[in-house]
Protein backbone atom coordinates (compact mmCIF):
# COMPACT_ATOMS: atom_id res chain seq x y z
CA UNK A 1 0.00 0.00 0.00
CA UNK A 2 2.94 2.64 0.62
CA UNK A 3 4.57 3.33 -2.61
CA UNK A 4 7.10 6.33 -3.00
CA UNK A 5 6.88 7.73 -6.54
CA UNK A 6 10.28 8.74 -8.79
CA UNK A 7 9.48 11.64 -9.64
CA UNK A 8 11.28 14.82 -9.33
CA UNK A 9 8.30 17.06 -7.45
CA UNK A 10 11.16 19.87 -5.29
CA UNK A 11 8.63 19.88 -1.95
CA UNK A 12 8.55 23.41 0.07
CA UNK A 13 10.53 23.59 2.93
CA UNK A 14 7.54 24.27 5.59
CA UNK A 15 4.61 21.26 5.58
CA UNK A 16 2.10 23.47 4.75
CA UNK A 17 3.21 25.75 2.08
CA UNK A 18 1.89 25.92 -1.10
CA UNK A 19 4.07 24.27 -4.36
CA UNK A 20 1.15 25.06 -6.77
CA UNK A 21 1.72 27.64 -9.36
CA UNK A 22 -1.77 29.18 -10.51
CA UNK A 23 -1.85 31.45 -13.62
CA UNK A 24 -4.18 34.29 -12.51
CA UNK A 25 -7.14 34.36 -15.11
CA UNK A 26 -9.78 36.99 -12.85
CA UNK A 27 -9.78 39.18 -9.49
CA UNK A 28 -11.51 38.07 -6.88
CA UNK A 29 -12.31 40.19 -4.02
CA UNK A 30 -13.32 39.03 -0.84
CA UNK A 31 -14.90 41.26 1.45
CA UNK A 32 -17.99 41.45 3.74
CA UNK A 33 -19.95 41.62 0.49
CA UNK A 34 -18.79 38.54 -1.04
CA UNK A 35 -21.44 35.65 -1.18
CA UNK A 36 -19.28 32.93 0.02
CA UNK A 37 -22.24 30.79 0.18
CA UNK A 38 -24.23 31.48 -3.04
CA UNK A 39 -27.93 30.63 -2.69
CA UNK A 40 -29.16 31.95 -5.69
CA UNK A 41 -31.53 29.66 -7.71
CA UNK A 42 -29.19 30.19 -11.01
CA UNK A 43 -26.27 28.85 -8.92
CA UNK A 44 -28.20 26.15 -7.57
CA UNK A 45 -29.10 25.38 -11.47
CA UNK A 46 -25.40 25.33 -12.31
CA UNK A 47 -24.53 23.45 -9.74
CA UNK A 48 -27.08 21.03 -10.31
CA UNK A 49 -26.03 20.42 -14.19
CA UNK A 50 -21.95 20.31 -12.76
CA UNK A 51 -23.29 17.02 -10.89
CA UNK A 52 -24.87 15.46 -13.45
CA UNK A 53 -21.40 16.17 -15.66
CA UNK A 54 -19.80 14.42 -12.46
CA UNK A 55 -21.45 11.43 -12.27
CA UNK A 56 -21.84 11.58 -16.22
CA UNK A 57 -18.23 12.38 -17.43
CA UNK A 58 -15.46 13.19 -14.54
CA UNK A 59 -15.56 10.60 -12.03
CA UNK A 60 -15.44 7.83 -15.29
CA UNK A 61 -12.26 9.98 -16.31
CA UNK A 62 -10.63 9.62 -13.07
CA UNK A 63 -11.16 6.05 -13.53
CA UNK A 64 -9.10 6.27 -16.50
CA UNK A 65 -6.76 8.67 -16.02
CA UNK A 66 -5.63 8.13 -12.34
CA UNK A 67 -6.80 4.34 -12.23
CA UNK A 68 -8.86 5.63 -9.33
CA UNK A 69 -9.84 2.68 -7.09
CA UNK A 70 -12.53 3.39 -4.05
CA UNK A 71 -12.09 1.04 -0.91
CA UNK A 72 -14.13 1.14 2.16
CA UNK A 73 -17.76 2.04 0.85
CA UNK A 74 -19.19 -0.15 4.00
CA UNK A 75 -18.23 2.24 6.44
CA UNK A 76 -20.27 4.89 5.24
CA UNK A 77 -23.54 2.10 4.79
CA UNK A 78 -22.39 1.19 8.07
CA UNK A 79 -22.88 4.49 9.77
CA UNK A 80 -25.80 5.88 7.41
CA UNK A 81 -27.75 6.10 10.84
CA UNK A 82 -25.16 8.56 12.15
CA UNK A 83 -24.28 10.67 8.71
CA UNK A 84 -27.92 11.40 8.23
CA UNK A 85 -27.27 14.96 10.29
CA UNK A 86 -24.05 15.86 7.70
CA UNK A 87 -20.52 14.70 8.38
CA UNK A 88 -16.99 16.12 7.46
CA UNK A 89 -14.47 14.29 5.71
CA UNK A 90 -11.20 15.35 5.53
CA UNK A 91 -8.35 13.84 3.51
CA UNK A 92 -4.99 14.38 2.08
CA UNK A 93 -4.04 16.99 -0.34
CA UNK A 94 -2.10 15.19 -3.53
CA UNK A 95 -2.84 16.00 -6.64
CA UNK A 96 -5.45 19.08 -8.50
CA UNK A 97 -8.39 16.88 -8.99
CA UNK A 98 -8.31 14.73 -5.53
CA UNK A 99 -11.63 16.45 -4.09
CA UNK A 100 -13.37 14.94 -7.40
CA UNK A 101 -12.23 11.64 -6.11
CA UNK A 102 -14.01 12.12 -2.91
CA UNK A 103 -16.84 13.46 -4.40
CA UNK A 104 -17.16 10.06 -5.88
CA UNK A 105 -16.30 8.55 -2.95
CA UNK A 106 -19.19 10.00 -0.57
CA UNK A 107 -22.05 10.37 -3.41
CA UNK A 108 -24.77 10.80 -3.58
CA UNK A 109 -23.97 13.16 -1.00
CA UNK A 110 -22.81 17.10 -2.29
CA UNK A 111 -20.13 18.89 0.07
CA UNK A 112 -18.58 21.79 0.57
CA UNK A 113 -14.92 22.82 1.18
CA UNK A 114 -12.90 25.79 1.88
CA UNK A 115 -10.86 26.99 -0.88
CA UNK A 116 -7.63 28.83 -1.45
CA UNK A 117 -8.44 32.28 -3.12
CA UNK A 118 -5.46 31.91 -6.03
CA UNK A 119 -7.45 28.77 -7.01
CA UNK A 120 -10.58 30.52 -7.42
CA UNK A 121 -8.78 33.38 -9.56
CA UNK A 122 -7.28 30.62 -12.19
CA UNK A 123 -8.59 29.09 -15.11
CA UNK A 124 -11.04 26.39 -12.85
CA UNK A 125 -12.74 28.99 -10.30
CA UNK A 126 -15.88 28.63 -11.63
CA UNK A 127 -15.92 24.81 -11.26
CA UNK A 128 -14.49 25.04 -7.91
CA UNK A 129 -17.15 27.46 -7.12
CA UNK A 130 -19.89 24.99 -8.09
CA UNK A 131 -17.77 21.86 -6.69
CA UNK A 132 -18.90 23.75 -2.96
CA UNK A 133 -15.66 25.66 -2.74
CA UNK A 134 -16.38 28.28 -0.42
CA UNK A 135 -13.14 30.59 -0.40
CA UNK A 136 -10.51 31.57 2.47
CA UNK A 137 -10.04 35.29 2.48
CA UNK A 138 -7.01 36.79 4.75
CA UNK A 139 -5.68 40.14 5.76
CA UNK A 140 -9.46 41.27 6.41
CA UNK A 141 -10.98 40.55 9.74
CA UNK A 142 -14.82 41.34 8.71
CA UNK A 143 -14.42 38.95 5.29
CA UNK A 144 -12.85 35.95 8.19
CA UNK A 145 -16.29 36.74 10.28
CA UNK A 146 -18.53 36.22 6.67
CA UNK A 147 -16.30 33.16 5.76
CA UNK A 148 -17.07 31.82 9.01
CA UNK A 149 -20.61 32.46 9.35
CA UNK A 150 -20.80 30.36 5.84
CA UNK A 151 -19.31 27.24 7.64
CA UNK A 152 -21.13 27.19 10.05
CA UNK A 153 -24.69 27.40 8.10
CA UNK A 154 -23.14 24.56 6.20
CA UNK A 155 -22.15 22.56 8.89
CA UNK A 156 -25.32 23.57 11.44
CA UNK A 157 -27.62 22.55 8.01
CA UNK A 158 -26.55 19.12 8.35
CA UNK A 159 -24.65 19.14 4.84
CA UNK A 160 -21.50 17.68 4.14
CA UNK A 161 -18.23 19.11 4.55
CA UNK A 162 -14.82 18.37 3.43
CA UNK A 163 -11.29 19.88 4.87
CA UNK A 164 -7.69 19.25 3.70
CA UNK A 165 -6.36 19.53 7.75
CA UNK A 166 -2.45 19.66 6.43
CA UNK A 167 -3.42 23.08 4.62
CA UNK A 168 -1.82 23.06 1.25
CA UNK A 169 -1.39 20.60 -1.63
CA UNK A 170 1.94 18.51 -2.14
CA UNK A 171 1.47 16.21 -5.40
CA UNK A 172 1.85 12.95 -5.18
CA UNK A 173 3.43 12.87 -1.35
CA UNK A 174 3.30 9.73 -0.22
CA UNK A 175 3.27 10.66 3.64
CA UNK A 176 1.03 12.27 5.95
CA UNK A 177 1.66 15.79 6.48
CA UNK A 178 1.02 17.43 10.69
CA UNK A 179 -3.10 18.68 10.55
CA UNK A 180 -4.32 21.92 11.43
CA UNK A 181 -6.82 22.04 14.53
CA UNK A 182 -9.80 24.05 12.75
CA UNK A 183 -10.86 21.37 11.24
CA UNK A 184 -11.29 19.30 14.71
CA UNK A 185 -12.95 22.37 16.58
CA UNK A 186 -15.25 22.51 13.97
CA UNK A 187 -16.26 18.88 14.55
CA UNK A 188 -16.79 19.37 18.19
CA UNK A 189 -18.54 22.57 18.53
CA UNK A 190 -21.09 20.99 16.09
CA UNK A 191 -20.91 17.15 17.10
CA UNK A 192 -20.15 15.82 13.53
CA UNK A 193 -18.34 12.76 12.97
CA UNK A 194 -14.98 13.27 11.11
CA UNK A 195 -14.78 10.52 7.98
CA UNK A 196 -11.02 9.90 7.80
CA UNK A 197 -9.82 9.53 3.80
CA UNK A 198 -6.74 8.39 2.86
CA UNK A 199 -5.22 8.85 -0.92
CA UNK A 200 -2.51 6.04 -1.29
CA UNK A 201 -0.22 5.28 -4.89
CA UNK A 202 0.59 2.28 -6.60
CA UNK A 203 3.37 2.66 -9.77
CA UNK A 204 1.59 1.82 -13.35
CA UNK A 205 1.87 -1.03 -15.26
CA UNK A 206 1.30 -2.54 -18.75
CA UNK A 207 -1.20 -0.04 -21.00
CA UNK A 208 -1.76 1.84 -17.68
CA UNK A 209 1.58 3.59 -18.72
CA UNK A 210 0.10 5.00 -21.81
CA UNK A 211 -1.65 7.93 -19.52
CA UNK A 212 1.43 9.03 -18.07
CA UNK A 213 4.08 8.75 -15.28
CA UNK A 214 1.98 9.85 -11.97
CA UNK A 215 0.90 7.16 -10.24
CA UNK A 216 -2.30 5.43 -9.43
CA UNK A 217 -4.69 6.36 -7.05
CA UNK A 218 -6.17 4.69 -4.19
CA UNK A 219 -8.77 6.21 -1.83
CA UNK A 220 -9.26 4.46 1.38
CA UNK A 221 -12.20 5.65 3.64
CA UNK A 222 -12.11 4.81 7.60
CA UNK A 223 -14.94 4.34 9.86
CA UNK A 224 -16.32 7.71 11.25
CA UNK A 225 -14.58 9.41 14.37
CA UNK A 226 -16.79 11.13 17.22
CA UNK A 227 -16.32 13.84 19.14
CA UNK A 228 -15.58 12.77 23.26
CA UNK A 229 -18.63 14.90 24.46
CA UNK A 230 -16.92 14.11 28.27
CA UNK A 231 -14.03 16.23 27.53
CA UNK A 232 -13.80 19.76 27.67
CA UNK A 233 -13.98 21.49 24.07
CA UNK A 234 -10.16 21.88 23.74
CA UNK A 235 -9.04 18.16 25.01
CA UNK A 236 -11.98 16.97 22.49
CA UNK A 237 -10.66 18.50 19.63
CA UNK A 238 -6.96 17.85 20.88
CA UNK A 239 -8.19 13.98 20.77
CA UNK A 240 -9.57 13.55 17.27
CA UNK A 241 -6.74 15.46 15.99
CA UNK A 242 -4.05 13.09 17.42
CA UNK A 243 -6.13 9.96 16.47
CA UNK A 244 -7.20 11.02 12.91
CA UNK A 245 -3.49 11.39 12.48
CA UNK A 246 -2.45 8.00 13.54
CA UNK A 247 -5.60 6.68 11.83
CA UNK A 248 -4.96 8.34 8.39
CA UNK A 249 -0.44 7.36 8.52
CA UNK A 250 -1.79 3.57 9.15
CA UNK A 251 -4.60 3.56 6.54
CA UNK A 252 -1.93 4.22 3.65
CA UNK A 253 0.78 2.23 5.41
CA UNK A 254 2.88 3.97 8.04
CA UNK A 255 2.25 1.76 10.94
CA UNK A 256 4.06 2.83 14.10
CA UNK A 257 6.86 0.71 13.48
CA UNK A 258 7.50 2.32 9.98
CA UNK A 259 10.17 4.51 9.78
CA UNK A 260 7.74 7.61 9.02
CA UNK A 261 5.05 7.57 11.69
CA UNK A 262 5.05 10.48 13.68
CA UNK A 263 3.10 11.79 16.60
CA UNK A 264 4.27 15.39 16.35
CA UNK A 265 2.11 17.87 14.44
CA UNK A 266 4.08 20.79 14.56
CA UNK A 267 4.13 22.10 11.42
CA UNK A 268 8.14 23.37 12.55
CA UNK A 269 9.38 19.86 13.67
CA UNK A 270 8.16 17.84 10.48
CA UNK A 271 11.24 16.76 8.55
CA UNK A 272 10.40 16.16 4.95
CA UNK A 273 10.40 12.42 3.65
CA UNK A 274 11.00 13.08 -0.17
Amino acid sequence: MYYQHQLHYEYPERCDEHMLKVKRCREVKLDENYPYLQKTVWFKCQRAFYWVMQNAVIFWLLRITHGLKIHGKKNLKKHKAALKNGAITISNHVFMWDYLCVLKAIRPHLAYFPAWKDNLEGSFGGAIRMSGGIPIPTHNIHAMMKFNQAMEEVLKSGKWMHFYPEGSLWFYYPDIRPFKPGVFKYAVKFEKPVIPLVFSFRPRKGIQKLFGKKPLVDLHIWEPLFPKTSLPPYAASAQMRAEAYHVMQVMCGITPDHPNYRTDQDPAHYQKTM
